[in-house]
């Protein structure tokens, strides 16, 4: 990506911190998949590795925004990550479903935010994008659990 023409200071130190918070909730999205991968693993493998796919996805996307950030002048910050250790596979996913309802309603408010700026819309768009497929994917194993336990 090159480097974005901001209007202003103001839209741009706006944008730079939008994209670092996008940066540290990436951050907090892998390490508590890969710390859910860890815990899965002796439970449930395709959990497990669904867990790691999502890992791998959400550290794409640290990179992505990093890149922009430094790209613009901007220097990434780092903040505290609140991660869920759970050991209990429906609250792993329960868990795992918040972050990524809360992702996607930033991404989709951020892509109106960012009209303005196609190259920003067009990364936001793909990262949404894994972000509903990661909500797909823990749901659909959530509500085969709880089919199973109605058995």
């Amino acid at each position: 990506m090159s480097k974005i023409k901001f209007k202003n200071d103001n839209d741009k130190a706006e944008i730079l911190n939008d994209l670092e918070l996008n940066m540290n909730e990436e951050f907090q999205a892998t390490l508590q998949y890969i710390c859910h991968r860890i815990s899965a693993q002796g439970e449930d493998i395709r959990l497990a590795e669904a867990f790691k796919s999502a890992a791998l996805d959400e550290m794409a996307h640290i990179l992505f925004f990093s890149d922009i950030i430094t790209k613009n002048g901007g220097t990434p910050g780092f903040r505290t990550w609140d991660v869920d250790k759970s050991s209990d596979i429906k609250t792993m996913l329960e868990k795992d479903l918040e972050l990524e309802s809360k992702a996607i309603a930033r991404y989709s408010y951020q892509i109106g935010r960012m009209k303005d700026y196609p190259e920003l819309v067009s990364i936001i768009t793909s990262v949404l994008n894994d972000e509903k497929d990661h909500e797909v994917e823990f749901t659909e194993y959530l509500e085969k659990m709880s089919k199973k336990s109605n058995l």
